[in-house]
């Protein structure tokens, strides 16, 4: 595999309502990185997360403020902060306006992740 350059064009957009992935094309199965938008909360209940059991991930905010439900934690995030989260945590995020990207091994898969309430 040799080194290349992907652009905002090349992303595929993927609308959840209250969050707005913009995946980029990964030539590996082994890390992805996506940017997300998010106006209100996700997932959209509040008794319920994402809990991914093979995806770890970073997030890194790049514009707005908000919370960041991680496991047990509440993280206030704003622009510069970085959350990781582990296999195994449930995950929501909330904010108006809140950007930020993501970074995930191995690359995200639908069947790996699940919907859970509190």
């Amino acid at each position: 595999m040799k080194p290349q350059k992907f652009t905002f064009k090349d992303t595929t957009k993927v609308d959840l309502g209250t969050k707005v992935i913009y995946k980029y094309p990964s030539l590996s199965r082994s890390i992805e990185l996506n940017y997300m938008v998010v106006n209100g909360r996700h997932p959209e209940k509040e008794n319920e997360y994402i809990m991914e059991h093979d995806c770890q991930f970073i997030i890194y905010i790049t514009k707005g403020s908000g919370k960041i439900y991680a496991g047990d934690e509440v993280f206030d995030v704003k622009v510069g902060d970085t959350v990781y989260v582990p296999t195994e945590n449930k995950f929501a995020v909330e904010g108006i306006g809140l950007e930020y990207v993501t970074t995930e091994t191995p690359a995200w898969y639908p069947e790996q992740a699940e919907v859970v309430s509190e």
